[in-house]
């Protein structure tokens, strides 16, 4: 039960989030394009490991995002210590991220429409003890680095992991075009 109350309060913030971000992709004529939107990690052969936790696919927001029940198409990104991100393709053209906590017990989730991909991120950020956050993302194919607080962290599989960030943004980009995202409060 503490699980599934937790999950909810992620996915309703990080919705609202998500929204803001998607206009804010679709509509701002101040955004630099980064990449071309694609995310090559969803073009590779499916691995055993690419399959969603059921615990996953049995919350409400799997079936109000996802583009099928099962989760067809997630595909695993990254994995650092016991954090295990994933990408999902949604319903209407939307490109979902996960993260799964095994150790920790939590799930959480943001969708937004695959055009963000090229200016900026679906990430989640989730508020530390300390304070600061740990951001996880997804990027399209182009994006090189994401960093806070002057410390860079390397795109790979098309995402990230921003242990202890500070502030209220950070910023993806590549050698030829940066953006930084807000975070808000």
């Amino acid at each position: 039960m503490k699980k599934t109350i937790f999950f909810t309060c992620v996915i309703a913030s990080v919705a609202i989030g998500a929204a803001v971000l998607s206009q804010l992709g679709l509509g701002g004529g101040e955004r630099t394009v980064i990449g071309n939107g694609s995310v090559s990690a969803l073009g590779r052969v499916a691995r055993a490991t690419d399959r969603l936790p059921p615990s996953v696919l049995s919350y409400p927001f799997a079936a109000r995002n996802f583009a099928s029940k099962d989760g067809a198409g997630a595909r695993l990104l990254k994995t650092q210590d016991s954090l295990q991100l994933y990408a999902v393709p949604g319903k209407g053209g939307m490109l979902c991220l996960v993260e799964v906590d095994e150790l920790a017990g939590t799930a959480g989730g943001a969708c937004a429409d695959r055009a963000v991909l090229r200016t900026g991120s679906i990430y989640m950020a989730d508020r530390q003890e300390d304070g600061s956050r740990q951001v996880v993302g997804l990027v399209g194919d182009g994006h090189t680095f994401a960093e806070a607080n002057g410390k860079r962290t390397r795109v790979e599989n098309n995402a990230f992991v921003l242990p202890n960030a500070e502030g209220t943004g950070f910023t993806v980009g590549s050698p030829e075009a940066t953006q930084t995202v807000d975070l808000g409060d």
